[in-house]
């Protein structure tokens, strides 16, 4: 998952979760905290695989997952999120489980760790996401701009009952809850070259799915036909450090400027699947508990373990 953090207007903006499908590995998955503690081999940048516990992997995770400053119910529904994601990752395929980079959960080890984070780990010890006797699919990320992402939307998967979108009108907080960003017009043209035979002239986003997500973008181009591509290859072709959220209002694009851009407007950080970080936090503080948050984001799943 990617699992970044970065200050934006004073407040620590946690950006995790997955921008793709990625399939449980094949075979049981353990249960932590029923015998033997669940041994996690976590491969390092540098090559190298260290084997921890769960809990102890857990301990240099969370904190880079979200702001120790942030609820306790809002950490402790991370801790068993990233903990069902871990767990499902357990492999006999390779010699690794899980690796330390945006690609599964950045890992930060005991540098990483804070107090609030450690005891929400410590809280939530052996607690699993499960749907209908199984571990449930974990996905998260930074904020949803007021409703999450049916999964089948944005990777085509058999549709789960608990991964379709929820209205959150929790998470209004974020900085990014509603963003414009701008991409110079020469590097939105090069990333499209296989796709336009001339220059980018418009760009328009198309009908919205339930969330209000725009399915499409139709590129137009000055000596070609239009050309339209699913929302999350353009993101993926833009960057998705400028295109935030597959949540996109507008594009403009501004040929007549000194430098010529594209102006991006959407909501949200990150795919939209799953539990909303920003939207956690905000059920938080309301009052919601951990099993309140886990709910409202994936309905119909229990928390299991413990």
């Amino acid at each position: 998952m990617i699992a970044r953090a970065a200050f934006l207007k004073g407040l620590l903006v946690a950006t995790g979760g997955l921008d793709v499908w990625e399939t449980p590995a094949p075979g049981a998955v353990p249960t932590p905290g029923a015998g033997s503690p669940v041994l996690i081999r976590v491969g390092a940048t540098d090559g190298s695989i260290v084997t921890l516990d769960v809990e102890t992997y857990l301990r240099g995770v969370i904190a880079l997952e979200a702001a120790a400053s942030w609820p306790a119910a809002a950490l402790e529904a991370q801790a068993i999120l990233a903990r069902t994601y871990a767990v499902q990752k357990k492999s006999l395929a390779r010699g690794y489980d899980i690796v330390t980079t945006e690609s599964d959960q950045r890992y930060g080890g005991p540098a990483a760790e804070r107090p609030a984070t450690n005891a929400a780990v410590d809280a939530t010890r052996g607690m699993t996401l499960s749907y209908a006797g199984g571990p449930a699919n974990a996905f998260y990320s930074s904020c949803c701009g007021g409703h999450t992402e049916d999964a089948f939307e944005v990777w085509g998967h058999t549709a789960l009952p608990y991964l379709r979108g929820v209205a959150d009108p929790y998470c209004a907080d974020s900085p990014e809850f509603r963003w414009v960003r701008t991409l110079p017009l020469e590097r939105a043209r090069a990333a499209l070259t296989d796709k336009l035979t001339g220059d980018l002239v418009a760009v328009d986003v198309g009908d919205p799915d339930a969330s209000g997500r725009p399915r499409t973008a139709t590129l137009q181009s000055g000596d070609g036909p239009p050309v339209t591509l699913p929302i999350g290859e353009l993101r993926t072709r833009w960057g998705t450090d400028v295109v935030r959220s597959t949540w996109l209002h507008r594009v403009t694009v501004e040929p007549t400027q000194a430098v010529p851009f594209v102006r991006i407007e959407g909501s949200g950080r990150g795919h939209g699947v799953g539990l909303c970080q920003w939207g956690a936090r905000g059920m938080a503080l309301a009052g919601a508990d951990t099993a309140t948050i886990l709910a409202h984001y994936f309905p119909g799943t229990t928390v299991t373990g413990g």
